[in-house]
């Protein structure tokens, strides 16, 4: 809950921040006597293409120093890699007419929003490291402001959520030195239990000029992971004793996506 928490609480910031870039944007349109630029319906549909760029412990590589599972946290390291992004959606609009011949306000409907991200895990001894995927499908919707500076160019301003399913997370052993060494330690994540399930934010800005856009958003949130932690407390084996437990993974992306505005 904690963790959730202060994911709203950024997801707040950043529309604060959205809304004060809005408001300059808007006092520039102003400035120029430039009124919105009128365009013929209610709706602009969107297909977009991107990068999905780690943030925060979802990127950062697994440390040793600490026991193997403190490391899915908020302040962890879940060892994801740079990944890629494709999102479907529609705009829809409240209104024909701009308020005050500067801004539209309407809903961002993202329809579907496909991530996906690789990682590495901590070698075995004798294995080596193994790759694994991390793949997320989710649907987003939220209020977004649009603004029209200039003719044929419009900065969209949107704050989403995110109901998100993790598709894909088939990590092999993470391991910490040798099976039969005092304190080694082996991390399993239980996935296959349950289909996990969070509640995540987007936040960001798109900028369109005619049918091609550019977007920019911080999408963020936890999944609820289960967990096997095992540890050798001077036995014969680090599989002598297991630990069942529940970690909160963060999965923060800053995503860049270039994209068509088709009708």
């Amino acid at each position: 809950m904690k963790t959730m928490n202060a994911s709203l609480k950024k997801a707040v910031v950043c529309a604060f921040a959205m809304c004060f870039v809005g408001g300059v944007v808007a006092q520039q349109v102003t400035a120029v006597n430039q009124a919105y630029h009128n365009e013929s319906d209610y709706g602009k549909f969107y297909v977009r293409l991107g990068v999905n760029i780690p943030q925060g412990a979802f990127g950062k590589a697994l440390d040793t120093s600490v026991p193997l599972y403190e490391n899915i946290a908020k302040d962890g390291a879940v060892g994801a890699d740079l990944g890629a992004t494709m999102e479907l959606g529609k705009y829809f609009f409240f209104h024909e007419d701009p308020i005050n011949d500067l801004f539209k306000v309407g809903l961002d409907a993202t329809f579907f929003s496909f991530g996906y991200n690789m990682g590495k895990s901590l070698p075995h001894p004798d294995e080596g490291s193994d790759p694994f995927d991390f793949v997320t499908a989710s649907v987003k919707l939220g209020p977004v402001v649009s603004f029209n500076p200039v003719e044929d160019f419009y900065a969209d301003i949107f704050v989403k959520a995110a109901p998100t399913v993790l598709l894909s997370f088939e990590p092999p052993y993470h391991f910490k030195g040798d099976i039969y060494d005092p304190d080694s330690e082996v991390l399993y994540f239980n996935t296959d239990e349950n289909v996990n399930f969070g509640l995540k934010t987007d936040v960001g800005v798109t900028l369109r000029y005619r049918k091609v856009t550019l977007t920019a958003s911080y999408e963020s949130g936890t999944f609820n992971v289960p967990v096997t932690y095992y540890q050798n407390n001077g036995g014969e084996s680090v599989y002598d004793e297991a630990q069942e437990m529940d970690r909160k993974m963060p999965t923060g992306v800053l995503q860049l996506k270039l994209g068509l505005q088709l009708f």
